[in-house]
């Protein structure tokens, strides 16, 4: 089984999940919190051997992130 992140339009979203739905394929929408905590927690796996890290770089990769 694959997985597959797709970035809907809000406006069309309703549309893509019915279609999800009639094909019986699962589907989930993820929050923007869920994007923040996937980000941080990636962050975190990246940055684990370093002693600091700079506010600056964490600050800028959480906004590209939660931009997509």
């Amino acid at each position: 089984m694959k997985t597959i992140i797709v970035n809907i339009p809000e406006e069309k979203e309703r549309f893509f999940l019915s279609i999800l739905k009639e094909f019986r394929y699962k589907s989930r929408v993820l929050t923007d919190e869920n994007k923040e905590d996937s980000a941080l927690l990636a962050l975190m796996y990246k940055r684990e051997n370093e002693e600091t890290l700079p506010i600056e770089t964490t600050e800028q990769i959480l906004k590209n992130i939660l931009k997509k």
